[in-house]
């Protein structure tokens, strides 16, 4: 956006039931930065009259797909620099489009900010919102009207975190409209899992900043999709197989930003675009030759993605070769690994495999108790995603299972990731398209904290 240019904020909220959106103008009302306008895409034959202020735009459309589907026709009606999403039964802090604004003010590349935000019951009032300590949430007090409650803190904007969107980012989320048109918006045939996909491809274009502050408050109440148990099961289920598609190219898009390396070990075999190939014989695709697990002739902490397809079951010395690999990844770079895993046929029946791996291999990485029976074993990661899984039907067929880890290499500095994908994996050919899904829409009664 031009500099010096007070920047247009679009605000865009589709809505199935309009009972809410007063709370929802009110907080719009309130807020210090005034140059916004306020798309409300009403939709299900939904009726509500407008403010009157210039600067709401009230549309009405006969029927929508799901809400891929109207965020997308509400975000091609914005006509400013900025586009703020805000629920129809969600509520703004009065200074949350100035932070937005000054945000993006000072980082001009970013595609996305967001913020933490502060839970509401269907009444409005403030509520405990705590999740598991044990998966990385942190917590915070927000203190209004003489009341005190917790609320989670936002992750970081990892490659980890943001292929799981229920770790970062949260609301309030706003975004350049160059880089949404650039990616090319939200995707309309999406019921659900509409968030994940389009950040994840905002990710790719520029950089996340997070706000640390709560700037939203989120209702919670018996008729949110999260509190819908066979919905969101289905949700989380295939909100993993995202995470499965979206995971490496994330990271890559993260290393390029953060100035790193990319290497894939083992490149002779079919090495992917963005990487450095690695190979202990020259050939094409073969960028440094070098036999590990002896030292690389590169830097410590240069590395921001290591890819290891087919690779570490060929390496004997197993503690070097993951000394060596942490070694090279800088604070919170990601290990890619997936190799036959010992629960099939796979791991045994190459000759050349002189290494053995399952999914308890990686204990040793990645739990204390178990490191200190190998106190060689320098190198410590986090679990991002441990499975066993079949790559194809063919697999399947003879009995050649695979271990995949995606592991985050802990240092000092390292930032904080949310917890490892729990939900099982599946293969290429069983994936139905996350945009098959069903979305029901959240419907909240509230009354709102005195702001």
């Amino acid at each position: 956006m031009p500099s010096g240019v007070r920047p247009l904020v679009s605000v865009i909220t589709p809505s199935h039931d309009p009972r809410f959106l007063g709370d929802a103008w009110e907080s719009l009302r309130r807020q210090s930065y005034d140059n916004w306008e306020w798309l409300v895409l009403l939709n299900a034959g939904a009726e509500w009259s407008a403010p009157d202020d210039k600067r709401v735009v009230i549309e009405s459309v006969p029927l929508v797909n799901g809400v891929g589907h109207a965020k997308r026709i509400a975000a091609s009606r914005a006509v400013g620099h900025i586009i703020v999403e805000l629920d129809h039964d969600d509520v703004l802090f009065p200074e949350a489009l100035e932070r937005i604004v000054s945000a993006f003010a000072d980082n001009p590349d970013a595609s996305l900010v967001y913020s933490d935000c502060v839970g509401i019951d269907a009444s409005g009032c403030l509520i405990d919102v705590r999740y598991s300590e044990s998966l990385g949430w942190r917590h915070a007090e927000f203190a209004r009207g003489g009341r005190t409650v917790t609320y989670p803190l936002t992750f970081e904007p990892t490659p980890h975190n943001v292929s799981l969107i229920w770790f970062a980012p949260n609301h309030v989320r706003a975004f350049q409209r160059r880089a949404y048109e650039q990616v090319g918006g939200y995707d309309a045939s999406l019921r659900v899992l509409d968030d994940q996909e389009l950040m994840a491809r905002l990710y790719r274009w520029g950089p996340f900043v997070q706000l640390a502050e709560p700037l939203y408050f989120q209702r919670m109440h018996d008729g949110n999709t999260q509190r819908d148990p066979a919905l969101n099961a289905e949700i989380q289920r295939r909100t993993v197989e995202l995470f499965e598609w979206e995971i490496e190219p994330n990271a890559l898009a993260w290393a390029r930003r953060s100035e790193l390396l990319a290497l894939d070990f083992g490149a002779a075999h079919a090495k992917p675009d963005g990487y450095l190939g690695v190979d202990q014989y020259p050939g094409p695709g073969v960028d440094i030759v070098a036999e590990l697990p002896a030292k690389l002739p590169l830097p410590d902490n240069s590395v921001g993605v290591i890819r290891a397809c087919d690779f570490l079951e060929h390496v004997a010395d197993k503690v070097a070769v993951m000394n060596e690999i942490h070694r090279l990844l800088a604070p919170g770079g990601i290990l890619i690994s997936r190799t036959p895993s010992t629960d099939g046929r796979g791991a045994f029946q190459d000759p050349t495999h002189v290494a053995f791996y399952n999914e308890n291999s990686f204990w040793y990485l990645t739990d204390e108790q178990y490191c200190r029976y190998v106190p060689t074993l320098t190198a410590r990661f986090q679990a991002s995603r441990v499975r066993t899984y079949f790559p194809t039907l063919w697999h399947e067929q003879v009995n050649i299972s695979y271990v995949e880890a995606i592991l985050i290499a802990l240092k000092p500095s390292a930032p904080i990731n949310g917890g490892p994908v729990l939900v099982s994996g599946f293969r290429p050919e069983d994936r139905d398209d996350p945009r098959d899904a069903t979305h029901t829409d959240a419907a909240f009664a509230q009354r709102l904290p005195t702001l």
